[in-house]
């Protein structure tokens, strides 16, 4: 074990599969005990949770912890957080829930390790890039990186995009903030227009408030995403600022009657083709009076491919202020990837289309 600390979540649950208790035991060389506190606070609140049922047997089995773990406990669930020490290493084992887990680290973990650190101060930031591979974007910070080797950089991967965390720990927080700074902002200039955002802001969250800035809203017309691209427009509060809505036309005669898309076009073209992209674009921007309307037609697979239009052809549409434009897009990936890259790269024509943007 070549680490001080380590952070472990989830198997925590009542479950016959939740074994991280056990197992963690057992890696200590201890046995397990009852923390009888914990039994008392599963009941309390099974009672004030589902007053009318009796508590399954198995739900006793979260209070089993080892036997010389300190039990941090839990504000927000039934798996109790707790501490151990493996050989050199403190581990803390934590609740996998995302809510119970963030709080947490940020109100028991943290500031156990900053005190654990001489009170040293982290400050960390991770910019969010689309449209450069997890390698391209490790090639383009690496003078960077090299040259400031008092911030820590690390590279993820959540597809379709790639992030660059930024980690600088000091002794006080000035230090640390202003070696973040100043890396940032060399990292921002060595990416250009890689970076569209940080610290938890979305692609198309990013795009969207950049349309409420300017007063201007989109509207969208899917097909082989089925509302996955209106879905990634509106998943963070305050999106009725630049939403105006949606069409879902899977079938041909919804893009006709719905769109407008005239039928001989799409016996003509098919449904998958610029010419009826361009057309769902101008029949959504038109019925629903938005600024912008993005348009998604395509092949997502498993099956519907043919030799001309294989799984992953996919049109996309943009239809504004400018005029119609339209873009040809072949992805790899299975059906869920071939949707999620469909949808970012129709945001992606409205970033092109909205040309420089504040980057958050």
């Amino acid at each position: 074990m070549r680490a001080d600390y380590c952070i472990v979540s989830g198997g925590l649950g009542p479950t016959a599969d939740d074994l991280t208790a056990a197992c963690a035991a057992q890696a200590a060389g201890v046995p397990l005990r009852t923390y009888e506190p914990w039994l008392e606070h599963l009941r309390r609140r099974w009672a004030k949770i589902r007053p009318n049922e009796t508590m399954p047997a198995n739900n006793l089995r979260q209070a089993e912890v080892p036997g010389s773990a300190e039990v941090l406990g839990n504000p927000d669930g039934s798996a109790p957080a707790f501490a151990l020490r493996i050989d050199r290493c403190q581990f803390f084992f934590l609740p996998g829930v995302p809510r119970e887990y963030h709080r947490i680290v940020e109100e028991m973990v943290l500031p156990r390790l900053v005190a654990a650190t001489g009170n040293a101060i982290l400050r960390s930031r991770i910019l969010h890039c689309y449209g450069v591979t997890e390698s391209k974007l490790d090639e383009l910070v690496s003078a960077v990186r090299e040259a400031h080797p008092e911030v820590r950089f690390g590279f993820r991967t959540k597809f379709p995009e790639n992030h660059l965390s930024l980690s600088a720990l000091a002794a006080d927080a000035a230090t640390a903030e202003a070696s973040l700074s100043r890396v940032e902002r060399k990292c921002r200039e060595a990416l250009g227009p890689f970076v569209y955002g940080a610290d938890g802001v979305t692609f198309a969250q990013a795009l969207g408030e950049e349309l409420a800035r300017r007063g201007e809203t989109i509207c969208c017309a899917e097909s082989c995403t089925g509302g996955l691209l209106t879905q990634l427009l509106t998943e963070v509060g305050g999106s009725s600022r630049w939403t105006a809505g949606a069409f879902v036309t899977y079938s041909n005669d919804l893009k006709h009657s719905a769109l407008g898309v005239p039928r001989e076009m799409l016996q003509q073209h098919g449904a998958v083709s610029e010419a009826v992209v361009r057309a769902m674009a101008e029949g959504a921007r038109e019925r629903s009076g938005a600024t912008w309307s993005a348009a998604i037609t395509g092949i997502a697979g498993p099956d519907g491919g043919t030799a001309d239009k294989p799984v992953g052809t996919v049109w996309l549409g943009l239809c504004g202020p400018p005029g119609t434009t339209a873009r040809l897009a072949k992805y790899r990936g299975d059906r869920g990837q071939v949707r999620l890259q469909a949808a970012y790269g129709a945001l992606q024509l409205l970033r092109e289309a909205l040309g420089p943007t504040r980057v958050p």
